[in-house]
């Protein structure tokens, strides 16, 4: 038991040596039982004008060429590991650096979309509301032969006021943690729900989503806006459902998944979804930004189901 014990712990190239030694020995001493060299000269001796004593000499050669060669392939397969190693360390150190300046980016752009709420609404609005104003003192008078222009332009300018709202909602800021997040998709689906009377919007979000982390909560958030925004426009869908649930997971650093589907039953892959679109790329940043995953793929009979899965709850 003891010498078996010392034999697993020895590494694989000890034990190679000491079987390689052992193999030599036992070779050796058979061929000391055998008089080897004896009777091979006796029986190669008829044959001697074909120099086949030489024979080993030759074999020797080729053994001492072969283990060069391969002496050299394993220094050269070091290099190429030893390269190989360094330039993985390269790209996780930038792709690293891309999430660093991605995360950098997408906070700039959350801070800009507040700043453009604001000014929409105290700059923009404030104008709408005096050209609303002006127009309607216009109205008062009936003899007024400036009514009906000042009609069109009252018009107009509720048009745009509306227009400027919807804008406003849309830049709100995303929420910064879960609940917030949860609270901020209800409100957007009942406010998609106003909008969009001919599209019947539903909502499923699973008791076990309570609690991920701000980043997650912005991406979320943005990507289901951003999907709403491209059905709206392209897909033609009579029905839209957003569903976000919790899975476990099989990635060791995280325990669950949190899963985002939306689903409609618009037009379809082709009609809605331009793979290098702008909003295509900027989901697909979002969800990579949280180490997500993102796919886009049509929804049976006919639609689109969006999809992202992004790891939560770390271990």
């Amino acid at each position: 038991m003891k010498i078996l014990n010392k034999w697993q712990q020895l590494s694989r190239a000890q034990k190679d040596v000491i079987n390689a030694t052992l193999l030599v020995l036992f070779f050796y001493l058979f061929v000391l039982e055998i008089n080897l060299a004896e009777t091979l000269a006796e029986r190669l001796e008829k044959f001697e004008h074909l120099q086949l004593d030489e024979v080993p000499f030759l074999l020797l050669f080729i053994a001492i060429a072969l283990a060069w060669f391969a002496k050299r392939r394993v220094t050269e397969q070091a290099k190429e590991i030893a390269l190989r190693i360094a330039a993985e360390k390269i790209n996780a150190q930038l792709l690293s650096e891309n999430k660093a300046l991605t995360h950098h980016v997408l906070k700039v752009q959350e801070l800009e979309r507040l700043q453009l709420a604001r000014d929409l609404h105290d700059d923009i609005g404030q104008y709408l509301l005096a050209i609303r104003l002006d127009a309607s003192s216009l109205t008062i008078d009936a003899n007024n032969p400036d009514v009906l222009p000042a009609r069109r332009i009252l018009s107009n300018a509720g048009h745009i006021q509306q227009m400027t709202r919807m804008l406003m909602r849309r830049l709100r800021p995303a929420p910064t943690n879960s609940q917030n997040c949860i609270d901020a998709i209800h409100l957007m689906i009942q406010e998609w729900q106003d909008q969009q009377a001919n599209i019947t919007f539903e909502l499923h979000i699973s008791e076990q989503v309570n609690h991920f982390p701000e980043q997650v909560s912005v991406a979320v958030y943005r990507l289901i806006q951003e999907a709403l925004t491209n059905i709206a426009k392209h897909a033609q869908a009579k029905h839209v459902s957003v569903s976000l649930d919790l899975i476990g997971n099989t990635v060791a650093s995280y325990s669950q998944l949190l899963c985002l589907e939306i689903k409609d039953d618009g037009k379809g892959l082709d009609a809605q979804v331009a793979p290098h679109g702008m909003g295509m790329i900027g989901m697909r940043e979002r969800i990579s930004a949280v180490n997500g995953e993102f796919l886009v793929r049509s929804n049976t009979p006919h639609g689109l189901i969006v999809c992202a899965k992004i790891p939560v709850n770390p271990t």
